[in-house]
């Protein structure tokens, strides 16, 4: 039974791993990909001080390059992380 238990609670983390990484993928990392109208002002402030806290070269100035990276995240990682958050939500173990 404590077995049981502890693989549920193990999917559940594992579910809210991955359904964190949406917003931030969302809301943070395809700023350096999208047109800049898409985010409101608070969100370009949001990525404006992480590349200045974290010095963030990738997110301030994003070569060509990093931004085929972003389309790849937008296309098979993103919708990749919601398969996994209903799976580890849903499936029984």
């Amino acid at each position: 039974m404590g077995s049981l238990g502890a693989r549920h609670g193990l999917g559940w983390l594992m579910g809210l791993y991955f359904l964190s990484h949406v917003p931030i993928t969302l809301l943070v990392d395809l700023q350096a990909g999208l047109p800049r109208d898409l985010y409101p002002v608070e969100l370009r402030n949001l990525r404006q001080w992480y590349t200045e806290e974290f010095k963030d070269p990738l997110l301030h100035n994003p070569p060509v390059w990093f931004k085929s990276f972003l389309f790849c995240e937008l296309v098979f990682q993103l919708p990749f992380f919601l398969i996994p958050t209903y799976v580890f939500f849903n499936v029984s173990p």
